[in-house]
């Protein structure tokens, strides 16, 4: 005898106890009457004993179809709290809710914009991770992932949402101070602050729309993080080429001012990137549209 009975067996004699007939039992499960006359006789063959005592006018259970019953309710009982725990996962607005992203971003939009999330919906329990490296969202257990650049792997969702422009700042201590600049051809009259991508060329390639230049640097700073340079501009260290959305945060705090602000670097495409889903939980949703809305608020278009 097999230690598992089969789940549609039990579930077809829960419903002809409660039902009390074999065509009543049919419509509810969906299928033929002979179906659940089949799958009593395959439980009575699998238990090695009746259950259940047919008549022309009544059906009524034997000693044994009578202990078996409490299983077969629970049986049915269980499977129905799965579904519900199952449709409250799909549609309440809380559990986890784990996004990597880019340090600027993490730092500069996506973390108070999660805060903001986090404060419209008490639920929800939000963790903003900051990597500059690729993290595999679904199978290193983060849900989203906000990239910069490039996706990393064609199987997973990539979503648009705009576009980083590079662009240049200043504070007013240093400008004070510093030689006029009205064309990137002067930058090499100015200290500079400069990321990892720009440290062995030493020169910044800007456009305005046709026109392009390369302009020489003389580099007093090298980082690979945006806040780093951020800070170092605001102290009056020098001019640094920052994403607009850093680099407006500070403008609007009147710590750093624009220059030469139809010029900016190449833009670079920003994704929020995940896993298919076929059918995606209410909070993933509700997700999806306030950072697809409030992050293009904050990009530049294509």
């Amino acid at each position: 005898m097999k230690t598992i009975l089969p789940p549609d067996s039990l579930l077809a004699f829960e419903a002809l106890a409660r039902l009390g007939s074999f065509t009543a039992a049919a419509a509810e499960r969906g299928c033929a009457k002979s179906h659940i006359s089949q799958l009593i006789r395959e439980l009575e063959q699998e238990l090695a004993t009746v259950l259940v005592l047919r008549s022309t006018r009544r059906m009524t259970l034997t000693e044994s179809g009578q202990k078996l019953l409490p299983h077969a309710v629970a049986l049915r009982e269980l499977l129905g709290q799965v579904r519900l725990d199952i449709e409250d996962t799909q549609q309440g607005l809380d559990g986890d809710l784990w996004i990597s992203t880019t340090p600027s971003l993490s730092q500069y939009a996506v973390g108070p914009l999660m805060a903001e999330l986090a404060r419209l919906h008490p639920g929800l329990r939000i963790r903003v991770d900051s990597n500059n490296r690729l993290i595999s969202p679904g199978a290193d257990g983060v849900d989203f992932c906000i990239r910069v650049g490039r996706v990393g792997d064609e199987r997973l969702v990539a979503k648009t949402l705009g576009y980083a422009h590079d662009k240049l700042y200043a504070s007013p201590r240093y400008l004070a101070s510093a030689p006029p600049l009205t064309h990137p051809d002067q930058l090499l009259q100015h200290t500079t602050l400069i990321n990892d991508d720009y440290q062995h060329s030493r020169a910044w390639r800007l456009l305005n729309g046709e026109q392009e230049l390369t302009a020489p640097l003389q580099p007093i700073l090298c980082s690979d993080t945006n806040p780093t340079l951020a800070v170092s501009a605001i102290c009056g260290y020098g001019i640094a080429l920052l994403p607009q959305f850093v680099g407006q945060t500070y403008c609007e705090l009147g710590l750093l001012e624009p220059l030469l602000p139809e010029w900016h670097a190449n833009p670079t495409p920003v994704y929020l990137v995940y896993p298919f889903r076929a059918s995606v939980p209410r909070k993933y949703r509700v997700f999806i549209d306030f950072i697809v809305e409030a992050l293009r608020e904050r990009l530049a278009p294509g």
